[in-house]
C-alpha cells in the first residue's frame, strides 16, 4: 500500500523503497541506508540526494559523516500540496498548449495520413474509427455517397449490426447524415440525394452499395464490399476540403 501510494506521488520503485527504510531505521549514512534497502551505495546516494533537493530527505552530518533522515512527515504533506498546486497551474495553461500542438500538427497535415482496414474485422475498426473521428471533431454531419453501380453486395448478419450500431450511434448523438447514390450500370450514370430523415435509408445504402464513401471533418473514409472488403482513411486538410466541395456540388444538382 504505501509503494503504490509513493508511487502515485512520483517517487520511483528506488525511492520509495529508500523512503520507507528511512521511515523504519532513521537518521543512517548512505551505507548503512543502501543495505537495507538492496541497492549499492552509489545507487542509494544518488536517489537520497534527488530526495533531499525535493526537501523530502533531510541531510545530518554526525561525527564527520553524511547522513540521511525524514525530519518529520510534514514535508510529505507539503510535497503533495506543491504538486496539487504545479498540476492546478499546468490545468489552466493547457487551452494554450493545446493549441500549441495542433499548429505542429498542421505543419504535417500537407501530407495526407493514410490507412489500410482489411477484411470482415477491418471494417469493422473502420466504423468504430469513423464514429471515434464524429466525437473528437465534434461533427454534426456525416456526409456520406454510396455507389452501386455494380451488382448490389449482400452483407452478412454480422456487417448487418456492425452498420447498424453505427448509424444508431450518430442519431444518438444528434449527428444528421447527409445522402448521396450513385446508380448505373458498369459505370455511374445518376446522381441523386436521399433524405436521411429515416434511420434505414443510410443503412440501406451502406449495405446495399458496392462502394462508400464518407466525409467526417477533414477525413476521408472510403469503403469497398465487393469480393475482398477493404477500407482507406485519408486525414489532410486540403483533401477534404475537396471532397466537402464536391458534395456541395451534388447537393445543387437535380433529379
Amino acid at each position: 500500500m504505501l509503494q503504490e501510494y509513493l508511487s502515485s506521488l512520483g517517487f520511483s520503485q528506488k525511492e520509495s523503497t529508500i523512503y520507507l527504510v528511512l521511515a523504519e531505521v532513521g537518521v543512517q549514512p548512505a551505507s548503512v541506508i543502501a543495505r537495507r534497502s538492496n541497492l549499492d551505495r552509489v545507487t542509494a546516494y544518488k536517489h537520497l540526494k534527488k530526495l533531499a533537493d525535493r526537501g523530502l530527505v533531510k541531510v545530518y552530518s554526525r561525527g564527520g559523516v553524511q547522513c540521511f533522515g525524514i525530519e518529520s512527515f510534514d514535508a510529505l504533506e507539503s510535497y503533495i500540496g506543491e504538486r496539487a498546486q504545479n498540476l492546478t497551474d499546468l490545468r489552466k495553461r493547457f487551452p494554450i498548449i493545446a493549441n500549441v500542438l495542433k499548429s505542429l500538427r498542421e505543419g504535417e497535415d500537407t501530407i495526407p495520413r493514410l490507412q489500410i482496414f482489411e477484411g470482415t474485422s477491418g471494417i469493422k475498426a473502420l466504423f468504430r474509427d469513423m464514429l471515434h473521428a464524429v466525437k473528437q471533431e465534434n461533427v454534426k454531419q456525416v456526409r456520406l455517397l454510396s455507389s452501386n453501380t455494380f451488382e448490389e453486395w449482400l452483407s452478412d448478419d454480422a456487417m448487418q449490426r456492425i452498420v447498424g450500431g453505427f448509424f444508431k450511434d450518430l442519431k444518438a448523438q444528434s449527428v444528421s447524415v447527409e445522402l448521396f447514390e450513385v446508380t448505373g450500370g458498369l459505370v455511374p450514370e445518376r446522381l441523386r440525394k436521399l433524405s436521411g430523415k429515416d434511420i434505414s435509408a443510410p443503412m440501406t445504402l451502406v449495405t446495399h452499395g458496392s462502394t462508400n464513401i464518407f466525409l467526417i471533418g477533414h477525413t476521408v473514409y472510403l469503403a469497398c464490399y465487393k469480393g475482398t472488403q477493404i477500407g482507406l482513411k485519408m486525414t489532410q486538410a486540403e483533401l477534404s476540403q475537396i471532397f466537402h466541395f464536391l458534395f456541395d456540388l451534388a447537393g445543387r444538382i437535380k433529379d
